[in-house]
């Protein structure tokens, strides 16, 4: 009777051993789903993280180095948005120079944030809607770190121009979110005088635009502080700052002028300081 009890104990045995080697081969099973679990949720909360920081920061943005308290310059672009043309960005190139100089960049990018690729001529977007963009970006971008909260100034181009013009009759009385507004060849229609006098604006465009015609920025022109100014260069055409254009394209309505471009843009750095 011991030989069969014997027997059975050694296949129970055997079993007991297979077992314990099925237990281990489970618990390392185990063992590798969850390493693998554990990391797929290290990346998903990675990824979550920096979706939050994008969402926190609502506008692309060029520090400086250095300094405790710099100046910001909000950059406000034409109809057709940050765009390259002919291989170059001029946004970008006006952008690197001012970084370099010691300021923020900001970015106010009005299309991408409704999902266009074009103003349509103000169909798409307005000017007032461009207008609470460039307020929201100053009023968001002085709060940050290391920015001098009274030096916060505009560029704008063209529509991105009528835009500031815009923003600027738009601000109520008292102290002002802007110090100071660049704008090359703005759009002016239906733009209106502003009424702070805190604000220095500096208006620059060409004879022979026939897209933004000067003429119709008479009535701003009038009504602006005795601080700002508008200047027009001969033989200039809508565009006349933007290195890649040709000289004249589409029918002549747009084109590069070297000369116009050089003068100013050191106009507008003189102005900024």
């Amino acid at each position: 009777m011991s030989e069969p009890k014997l027997g059975q104990a050694k296949i129970r045995g055997k079993k007991s051993a297979g077992t314990r080697r099925g237990e281990c081969s489970l618990t390392y099973m185990r063992s590798t789903r969850e390493r693998t679990c554990a990391h797929i949720l290290c990346l998903a909360a990675a990824v979550l993280a920096a979706s939050i920081a994008l969402a926190a920061e609502p506008f692309r943005v060029l520090e400086p180095s250095g300094g405790a308290s710099n100046p910001v310059v909000l950059l406000v672009p034409g109809c057709s948005g940050f765009v390259t043309r002919n291989g170059i960005n001029h946004y970008d190139e006006r952008a690197s120079e001012l970084q370099a100089a010691g300021y923020f960049v900001v970015f106010v990018d009005y299309l991408t944030r409704r999902r266009l690729t074009n103003c349509a001529g103000g169909r798409d977007v307005s000017h007032a809607e461009v207008a609470a963009d460039i307020l929201e970006a100053a009023a968001w971008i002085k709060g940050q770190a290391r920015v001098a909260s009274d030096k916060i100034f505009v560029i704008g181009w063209s529509f991105g121009g009528g835009g500031v013009l815009a923003a600027l009759s738009s601000m109520p009385s008292g102290p002002s979110l802007l110090a100071k507004a660049a704008m090359y060849y703005p759009d002016c229609r239906r733009a209106l005088p502003w009424s702070s006098t805190s604000i220095s604006a500096l208006m620059l465009m060409g004879t022979k635009d026939e897209v933004a015609l000067p003429a119709l920025c008479d009535r701003v022109i009038k009504g602006m502080p005795n601080s700002s100014r508008a200047v027009l260069y001969p033989n200039a055409r809508h565009g006349f700052d933007m290195r890649g254009l040709p000289d004249r394209a589409e029918f002549g309505r747009l084109g590069y002028n070297a000369e116009a471009a050089k003068a100013s843009w050191t106009t507008v750095l003189e102005f900024l300081r």
